[in-house]
């Protein structure tokens, strides 16, 4: 099977600027009336302008069949405009869709971007309490990127909620609080993916959520309906306690699965990677010989169920 020409970097240079051998495109903005709404089939099979997911693809491949820009005229690229991001760490993803950028920003702050003129479509920021990094920790700023599914925007929000915004308006349809961030805070530094039309995403749990923070959760992408969670760390009498080697349920913590999951929709099967044991390494826990189950691991979920299938 042949490499697809553009890797992840080119392609996002390739989105914010335009090469002086391409005409641009017409201008983009869509009424909202006028919006198609994208399908599970579009997400499987995406078309070559688009950038419908994370990693553009369910399987998270990262490359752009697009081959306008190669190496002989990738010199001749010229910026044609810029717009300013908020300020904060920078790790967005946009995506693509039928000419509008939809780019994550940090401090939930979303943007719709002409992505031919740089001309803002439409921009939401979230109201945040007051107080939300002193529990969440600063990480929390952080928005690595978001789903597009139907007409809806989802992302996952600094004060622990999944929250879904107009495609083509930027107004909020729904939101559901995932955990309660005064209690079990967590960092949400990425936003989910779509699994069959779930809206899945995981977190970076902090030490003070305790494992009930440490979860990886399914909604449902039209309604904003939880539909499961998954913990990462086993609880008491569940496959797998045995290996934490005594550590109590409530130092089973900080096991986070904070970056974008991947999706194979003929397996029906969520892949996740987990993080190490913090904030003190496993040997100072249960001991290093014991595997700390699901440490360090990639976990492959059953997306109806949440259920682990394999680690």
């Amino acid at each position: 099977m042949p490499r697809p020409s553009l890797s992840v970097s080119s392609a996002l240079a390739a989105m914010l600027t335009l090469s002086a051998l391409i005409p641009p495109p017409a201008a983009t903005q869509t009424p909202a009336n006028d919006f198609v709404p994208v399908t599970d089939a579009m997400l499987l099979d995406p078309a070559p302008e688009d950038w419908l997911t994370w990693r553009r693809t369910l399987d998270a491949w990262g490359y752009s069949p697009l081959d306008q820009i190669h190496r002989s005229n990738v010199g001749d690229l010229r910026m044609v405009w810029t717009r300013a991001l908020t300020p904060g760490s920078q790790q967005g993803t946009p995506l693509a869709y039928r000419g509008v950028l939809y780019m994550p920003n940090p401090g939930d702050v979303i943007q719709a971007i002409d992505a031919a003129t740089g001309d803002l479509v439409w921009e939401h920021r979230r109201d945040l309490p007051d107080d939300i990094y002193d529990h969440v920790g600063r990480l929390a700023v952080t928005n690595r990127n978001l789903a597009i599914y139907d007409r809806l925007i989802i992302d996952t929000s600094a004060d622990n909620f999944a929250f879904a915004l107009d495609a083509a308006t930027g107004e909020p349809v729904w939101e559901t609080r995932i955990l309660d961030y005064l209690t079990h805070p967590a960092t949400h530094s990425a936003g989910p993916i779509i699994a069959g039309g779930k809206a899945v995403s995981g977190r970076s749990c902090r030490p003070a959520g305790g494992p009930e923070a440490c979860v990886i959760t399914a909604h449902d992408a039209l309604t904003g309906a939880e539909l499961w969670r998954r913990r990462t760390t086993p609880a008491p009498g569940e496959f797998g306690d045995e290996t934490w080697g005594g550590v109590p349920d409530a130092e089973r913590k900080h096991v986070g699965s904070w970056m974008p999951p991947s999706y194979d929709p003929e397996l029906n099967l969520i892949y996740a990677g987990t993080s190490v044991t913090s904030p003190a390494p496993k040997f100072m826990l249960g001991g290093a010989d014991l595997a700390h189950l699901y440490h360090n691991s990639t976990l492959a979920l059953d997306a109806d169920t949440g259920e682990i299938v394999w680690y």
